[in-house]
């Protein structure tokens, strides 16, 4: 193989460390993830010879991004070793001899055999392709769930919270999956993706506790209702689904919101996170007396919680002004 000079900037990251393909950062992406082998990328190039730079194929020509699945030998081998190293935002020069690209053989008319071929490679982000819950055992839903919980994570900390949605949603949907009653339902049998991006809960009221690590419980056995799943699953679900609130919040998405909190105190009826938040989606829609009477069975739970006691004020501050905004328009209206 025709091995390359390491120019400055570049770095080796051929599975063989054979200087066959090398790789330097143009932009950052964001984060720590990266595509896993398998999953469907969108990415722009601009393909150069290294000999003259001379170009010979670019998908910013052409409408839309470039999609295709990596890592599995639908493209040369310099993409799918080089992408898997890439992250979400990330712009690079794949440098690839031709024994990670096209040969000897090239790709003629514009790619002659023997070639070093340059891919100014961005990557947008990825799908990665996961099976059906109903596929699945319990033991690997629990896994996938738990992920989903740390990517949510991540995307939440990163102020990406569409993202961060996506992935608590996901993982509670295949955490609270009821086997038993997919028995008979075979239409939805087939793989699925989630769009990549790229933060988890219990306690007191308010934002700033909730809980961003990692230490969701694992636990085995899923189950549509609360009494079929195991504890460490429930915790698991809960964690996800308050925290799946927390980001729609952030979204102003409050009527949903208000729905996964009312997920979450069907499976325990006394979690402060849940009675607050939904005290906070009905302020948001603008239930004033739902909201106080939230934040009232939040000081039943948590005597004592200030944020539960700051939103109880500010119910009937948003109250007594909307009536007066009401009452001044009436005013207009007929003198």
């Amino acid at each position: 193989m025709a091995e390359i000079d390491i120019e400055e900037g570049f770095v080796d990251i051929s599975d063989e460390q054979d200087r066959g393909l090398m790789k330097k950062i143009l932009v950052e992406g964001t984060g720590d993830a990266t595509p896993p082998a398998g999953s469907s990328v969108e990415v722009h190039y601009v393909g150069t010879l290294h000999s003259d730079g001379s170009g010979f194929d670019s998908s910013r020509d052409r409408p839309g991004n470039f999609k295709f699945d990596v890592g599995v030998g639908q493209v040369i081998m310099g993409w799918d070793q080089g992408i898997l190293t890439m992250k979400k935002g990330e712009k690079c020069i794949l440098r690839c001899t031709s024994d990670y690209a096209y040969g000897d053989r090239g790709s003629p008319p514009k790619i002659p055999g023997g070639a070093t071929l340059n891919f100014e490679v961005e990557l947008f982000n990825w799908k990665e392709k996961v099976k059906t819950a109903s596929r699945m055992t319990a033991e690997e839903r629990t896994a996938h769930a738990t992920k989903m919980k740390d990517q949510g994570t991540e995307a939440f900390k990163l102020g990406d919270f569409a993202t961060a949605v996506n992935r608590y949603e996901d993982g509670a949907q295949y955490i609270t999956f009821d086997a038993k009653a997919d028995d008979d339902d075979d239409d939805d049998d087939h793989d699925h993706g989630h769009s990549h991006g790229g933060a988890p809960c219990s306690g007191h009221g308010g934002d700033d506790d909730d809980d961003m690590g990692h230490g969701a419980a694992h636990g085995h056995g899923a189950g549509a209702g609360a009494g079929a799943l195991s504890e460490d699953d429930k915790k698991l679900a809960v964690a996800l689904l308050n925290n799946c609130a927390m980001a729609r919040m952030k979204l102003g998405d409050a009527e949903p919101a208000m729905l996964d909190c009312e997920k979450v105190l069907q499976y325990d009826e006394k979690n402060v996170k849940a009675m607050f938040r939904r005290a906070e989606c009905h302020l948001k829609m603008a239930n004033y007396s739902l909201c106080v009477a939230d934040a009232d069975k939040t000081l039943e739970i948590d005597p004592g919680n200030k944020a539960a006691e700051a939103l109880k004020l500010k119910a009937a501050h948003e109250e007594k002004a909307a009536k007066q905004k009401e009452k001044a328009m009436y005013s207009k209206m007929f003198g």
